[in-house]
C-alpha cells in the first residue's frame, strides 16, 4: 500500500491514502480524483501537484502526466506533495477562439468609426486591403483553433482569456484601427505615393497570403504527427522544416513583416511584429531545447535556424 501527504496553501494537509496499492499502481490522476474527494471545488484541472526534493537543492518536480504513476516520479510510501490552485480554468480551445475573434470584428468596426472620429474621409485601398488581410488572418487563425489544433492541456486558468484579449484585441483592434484608420492614410493622403500603388499593394498582399498558405500547411502537417499518449514524439519534416525548427513561427512572422512593409511602417503593425516576435522567440527557444533533448541533435534539429533565417 502506499499513503502520502498533500500540502495546500490556505487548507489543512491531507494524508491520501490507496490501500492495497503500490507506488507503481498509483497514477497521479488516481491522487487528483483523491484530492478533489476531500476539496470538491478543486477539480483535477485545477490541480497543479509537485513532488519537492528531499535536500531542498533541486526544483520540485511537477507532476503534470496524469496516465503516469507515482513510482515514475520517484514518489514513494510516505512522501510529501505539494498542490497549487490553478484557479478558475477554461478550455484551451476557447481561449484561442476568444483572443481571434476580436480582431475580426474590431477591425471593420473602427475602420467604418474612423470617419466619427477624424471627420468624413475616403478609405485608401491600402487601408481596405489591410483590413480585410487582417480579417483574413484572424478568420484563419480561429478555424485553425476549431478544426486543426491539438491540445497538450485542456485547460488554462480563466484570467490568461482576459491576458491574451487585452493583446490580441488592444493591438490587433484598436491600436491598429487609431494608427491606420485615419486621414493620414486615405486615399487623399496618400495618392500618387508608393503606398498607392497598386502593383506594390499586390505584390506584399501575395507575400501575406502565400504565407497564411504556408503557415496553414505546417499546422496540418503538426497535426499529422500527434502521437497516442505514451507514443514517442516525431519531429517534423515539412515544407520549411528542412530550413528552420519553427516553420509555423517564420511563416506567421513573414505575413506581419509583409504588412509592415505594405504600410511603409505603421505604428500599430510595427507593435504587432515586436510583441509576436518577442514571444515566438521564447516559444522557438523552447522547442529548440526540447527536440535537442528528445532526438538526436544532428538529425534534428541539426543545423536548421530556430526562427527566422537567415537571422536566427
Amino acid at each position: 500500500m502506499v499513503a502520502i501527504t498533500v500540502s495546500v496553501p490556505g487548507k489543512p494537509t491531507v494524508n491520501l491514502d490507496f490501500a492495497g496499492k503500490p507506488p507503481g499502481q498509483v497514477t497521479i490522476k488516481d491522487v487528483k480524483i483523491a484530492i478533489q474527494a476531500k476539496f470538491p471545488q478543486l477539480v483535477p484541472n485545477r490541480q497543479r501537484i509537485t513532488f519537492p526534493s528531499v535536500d531542498g537543492a533541486s526544483k520540485p518536480v511537477p507532476l503534470t502526466d496524469e496516465s503516469r504513476s507515482l513510482e515514475s516520479y520517484n514518489v514513494a510510501e510516505g512522501s510529501k506533495l505539494k498542490l497549487k490552485d490553478l484557479g478558475k480554468q477554461v478550455g484551451y480551445r476557447t481561449l484561442y477562439l476568444w483572443e481571434y475573434v476580436g480582431p475580426i470584428f474590431l477591425n471593420p468596426l473602427f475602420l467604418h468609426l474612423s470617419t466619427y472620429l477624424w471627420g468624413n474621409y475616403q478609405y485608401s485601398a491600402l487601408q481596405l486591403t489591410i483590413r480585410n488581410l487582417i480579417v483574413i488572418h484572424f478568420i484563419k487563425r480561429f478555424f485553425e483553433s476549431a478544426f486543426v489544433h491539438r491540445f497538450s492541456r485542456a485547460t488554462v486558468p480563466l484570467s490568461y482569456v482576459i491576458r491574451n484579449c487585452l493583446y490580441y484585441w488592444g493591438v490587433c483592434g484598436l491600436l491598429i484601427g487609431l494608427t491606420l484608420y485615419r486621414p493620414a492614410y486615405s486615399a487623399a493622403s496618400l495618392k500618387g505615393s508608393l503606398l498607392d500603388n497598386s502593383t506594390w499593394i499586390t505584390i506584399w498582399t501575395i507575400v501575406e497570403l502565400g504565407a497564411e498558405l504556408l503557415n496553414l500547411n505546417t499546422h496540418l502537417h503538426l497535426r499529422s504527427l500527434r502521437q497516442p499518449a505514451g507514443q514517442p514524439r516525431k519531429y517534423p519534416t515539412g515544407l520549411g522544416y528542412g530550413l528552420v525548427v519553427c516553420a509555423n513561427y517564420w511563416f506567421e512572422l513573414v505575413g506581419i513583416v509583409a504588412m509592415v512593409i505594405m504600410t511603409g511602417g505603421d505604428l500599430g503593425t510595427i507593435v504587432y511584429l515586436l510583441i509576436g516576435g518577442y514571444f515566438m522567440k521564447i516559444w522557438s527557444d523552447q522547442k529548440y531545447a526540447r527536440y535537442k533533448k528528445e532526438f538526436d541533435a544532428k538529425v534534428f534539429p541539426g543545423k536548421r535556424y530556430r526562427l527566422f533565417p537567415p537571422f536566427y
